[in-house]
């Protein structure tokens, strides 16, 4: 059932398939409606030609019956019966028979050893008519053999003129042009299916090149990512040409975008820092304070670290967007720079924090390539953003482990987790759980922190399970 589903869809649900389908059904039937309409032509042709054959040698006996009146009157004169005999020989053949029923019942029949047609055959011809209607042609079949009979006239002397034609052959050949045209017809339908198919697909082609170019843009690509095609129709070059001229507004808003927020984010800095610190001064110096106005200010310089913070992530994506982010990578002693971290971290954070290192001495000692502010800089993120959604009562591991040729870092925690359909998308800029807290987070902290990891030739992923936890595990090269 599901390749059925998937075989409709690629046949109803793409351009190319629908195309094709419908490109099938109208030669199907324009073949279709061909054949059948030159089959019945060719058939009525046939019948046609039979009967004007007989029709012409009907005329011939009765213009020789008129040239001589006493045929009938003295059909039993031997020279009249010869000379009638001898006409309706003249007139009959392998395949064709006259004969003149008389008013007794006698029939006068040509002779001949090469004439073929049965004595039954033309019993069976007059039984079909017993009105003995004039022109009336019938069809009949006297063992395997098939004839058309007709009674031409009805003479003055009371006189009957019959004809008796074999069908057979014909109807056999015309079965034979019927195999062929199948043949033929079927071939011809082969053959100009492929060709439509090839056709169709060389016309979708631009459209799947757009496709994959279009899946593969992303804010770093935006200028090189143009669509180039030398061919195709019309309509398809001129998408390609829009899509072409799309990319490039849109890497020149992303560019201005980046210059932007680079610009604001480094104006703010310095404001910020000369704010941050005249609110640190007046609480220091503020013996006539009260506690309300202490914890106002307080409050203020609390927001005004975080808007700091806020303005370095994105100064940092917006040198990462145009490839000046500084990163030095040397080499780090990671369970050195594991305890620092962890020091640093258990003044800020409201869950206790447990840091486990190998036994292993060799494995305590690793090296790995990285830059040590940066290191820093991602580990403290991410034990914040475990401390941001976990319970105070519920612990944070930092946790040191060897993988391999690589170092792993990992930070668990038992938050509330990740939902499982967001996990792909938890490391873009903006994006903010579902389940998390209304007002917590800009959504920039992860992306930051995988930029600096990448950064630093390394790589980081997630598991997590809802209200079980999350691991974050940054992989390091030795």
């Amino acid at each position: 059932m599901p390749s059925q589903r998937r075989w409709r869809q690629r046949l109803l649900g793409s351009l190319q398939g629908q195309l094709q389908l419908a490109t099938y059904l109208v030669v199907f039937a324009g073949f279709t409606g061909a054949s059948t309409a030159g089959l019945w032509v060719g058939q009525r042709n046939l019948i046609h030609n039979e009967t004007q054959a007989l029709r012409s040698s009907a005329s011939s006996i009765q213009a020789c019956l008129r040239a001589n009146q006493s045929a009938d009157a003295n059909a039993d004169r031997s020279h009249d019966l010869d000379n009638l005999r001898q006409e309706l020989l003249v007139h009959s053949s392998h395949r064709t028979q006259m004969w003149i029923e008389q008013p007794n019942g006698r029939l006068i029949l040509p002779e001949s050893n090469h004439l073929s047609i049965s004595n039954t055959a033309i019993q069976a011809a007059m039984q079909h008519n017993p009105g003995r209607i004039q022109g009336l042609q019938k069809q009949i079949s006297v063992g395997e053999t098939r004839y058309l009979s007709e009674l031409v006239d009805q003479l003055s002397s009371g006189g009957r003129l019959w004809i008796l034609q074999e069908v057979g052959a014909n109807q056999q050949a015309l079965g034979n042009y019927l195999q062929l045209m199948i043949l033929t017809w079927g071939s011809c339908l082969a053959i100009t299916l492929l060709a439509v198919s090839w056709l169709v697909r060389r016309i979708v082609k631009p459209l799947e090149q757009l496709n994959a170019t279009t899946s593969q843009v992303t804010a770093d690509t935006l200028t090189t990512a143009q669509l180039q095609l030398s061919a195709g129709p019309i309509e398809v070059v001129q998408l390609s040409q829009t899509y072409n001229d799309l990319l490039g507004r849109l890497a020149l808003s992303w560019g201005q975008q980046r210059q932007f927020v680079s610009a604001v984010s480094h104006e703010l800095r310095t404001p910020l820092t000369i704010v941050q610190g005249y609110i640190h001064r007046t609480i220091k110096r503020g013996d006539n304070l009260s506690s309300d106005q202490v914890h106002g200010l307080q409050t203020a310089k609390d927001e005004s670290i975080r808007m700091q913070r806020l303005m370095d992530d994105l100064l940092d994506l917006s040198r990462g967007d145009s490839g000046q982010l500084a990163i030095a990578c040397e080499p780090v002693r990671l369970a050195d720079q594991l305890e620092q971290v962890a020091d640093m971290a258990r003044h800020t954070l409201q869950s206790p924090l447990h840091l486990e290192l190998p036994d292993d001495p060799q494995q305590r000692d690793v090296i790995v390539q990285a830059d040590p502010a940066r290191l820093r800089q991602v580990l403290l993120d991410l034990i914040e953003n475990a401390d941001k959604y976990s319970p105070e009562d519920r612990p944070i591991l930092l946790r040191l482990q060897h993988d391999g040729n690589n170092a792993a870092i990992e930070v668990i925690d038992q938050g509330i987790g990740i939902p499982e359909d967001e996990l792909d998308t938890v490391f873009e800029r903006f994006q903010r759980g579902s389940n998390a807290p209304v007002k917590t987070g800009s959504g920039l902290g992860l992306s930051l922190v995988k930029l600096l990891v990448v950064g630093m030739g390394g790589s980081i992923e997630v598991r997590s399970r809802l209200n079980e936890g999350s691991c974050f595990t940054v992989r390091l090269s030795q």
